[in-house]
C-alpha cells in the first residue's frame, strides 16, 4: 500500500513539474466568457462594482476582474451579483478554489453540493456548477465608525443569508471543480502544449426569506426561499448567459493578442 502510494505521488509531482515547465512561453487561448457584462438587458439593469482590495492583493496581477450587482427594473425580483476572474499567464496564484475566499470573509457555510443545470446555455448544453449556501453575521458602524453587530429583538445575532453558484469557463470546456480546473490544464499543457485562460464566475443573491424569517422587510421585493433562489438565478442566467458564453474553442480576448498584457514573456 506504502508502495503504491509513493508511486501516485511520485506521478502526481511529475505531472505538475511539467505543468510548471512546459511549455514556458505558450500562447493562452482566451476562455469561453466574454470580457464585458452587459449593462442593461431584460427586465436587468447593471451596476459595475470594483473588486476589493484584499482580493486583489493575493492574486497575480495580470488577473483580471468583471464585477456587476444586476438590479430587476420591476423592483420585485431581489438583485443578483455576477463576479468573473479572469486568470492570468501564473496559473496557480490567478484563481484559488471559491471556498477558502468565501470562509475568510467570515461566511459560515449551511451546505454545499455540486449539480449540473440543464438546457441552461445556448444549444441546450449543459452548465456544472457548485452551490453554497452561506452566512454571514450583519454588522453595521456605530457613531464612532467601529463595526457592531446588528441583533435581532430577542438579543440573538442577525445574518445575511446568500445563494452562492460557481463554476470555470475554459477555453473549450466548463467545470465546476478547482481540481478538475488543474486536471484539464495539466492535459493542456502536457498533450496541446498550449494554457487556456480559465473565467471563475460566481452568481448569487440573498435569500429573502430567511430576512422576513428574522423579522426584517424586504419591501416590493418577492420572498423567496433557497429553491425559490434558486430558480430566480436559473431564470437570470437563462437570459445572460447566451449573450456572454461563445461556442466551445470560439472566445475571444484583446489581452491574447499580439501586445496584449498576457501574450508576452
Amino acid at each position: 500500500m506504502k508502495r503504491r502510494a509513493a508511486i501516485l505521488l511520485a506521478v502526481v509531482l511529475t505531472f505538475v513539474g511539467v505543468v510548471i515547465a512546459f511549455p514556458k512561453g505558450a500562447q493562452m487561448r482566451a476562455s469561453r466568457l466574454s470580457k464585458e457584462l452587459p449593462e442593461q438587458f431584460g427586465d436587468w439593469s447593471g451596476r459595475s462594482q470594483e473588486a476589493g482590495s484584499r482580493e486583489k492583493a493575493v492574486l497575480a496581477v495580470d488577473t483580471e476582474f468583471e464585477r456587476m450587482e444586476y438590479r430587476h427594473l420591476g423592483q420585485t425580483k431581489p438583485p443578483v451579483q455576477v463576479s468573473i476572474v479572469f486568470s492570468g499567464k501564473n496559473l496557480s496564484q490567478s484563481i484559488h478554489r471559491p471556498e477558502v475566499c468565501l470562509r475568510a470573509q467570515g461566511w459560515e457555510f449551511a451546505s454545499e453540493r455540486y449539480f449540473t443545470w440543464d438546457d441552461i446555455l445556448p444549444n441546450g448544453e449543459k452548465l456544472p456548477v457548485k452551490e453554497i449556501v452561506c452566512r454571514i453575521a450583519r454588522m453595521e458602524r456605530n457613531e464612532s465608525g467601529d463595526p457592531v453587530a446588528v441583533l435581532l429583538p430577542n438579543g440573538e445575532q442577525s445574518y445575511e443569508w446568500r445563494a452562492f453558484y460557481y463554476t470555470f469557463f475554459g477555453h473549450s470546456k466548463i467545470v465546476s471543480g478547482h481540481y478538475q480546473r488543474t486536471g484539464e490544464d495539466i492535459k493542456d499543457r502536457l498533450f496541446k502544449g498550449y494554457d487556456q485562460r480559465w473565467a471563475y464566475v460566481t452568481v448569487s443573491s440573498f435569500i429573502s426569506q430567511k430576512y422576513v424569517d428574522q423579522g426584517f422587510l424586504v419591501g416590493s421585493l418577492e420572498v423567496m426561499d433557497e429553491e425559490e433562489t434558486k430558480q430566480h438565478i436559473v431564470e437570470f442566467l437563462q437570459e445572460l448567459l447566451p449573450l456572454i458564453v461563445a461556442g466551445p474553442g470560439e472566445g475571444t480576448d484583446p489581452s491574447l493578442s499580439e501586445g496584449g498584457i498576457l501574450n508576452h514573456e
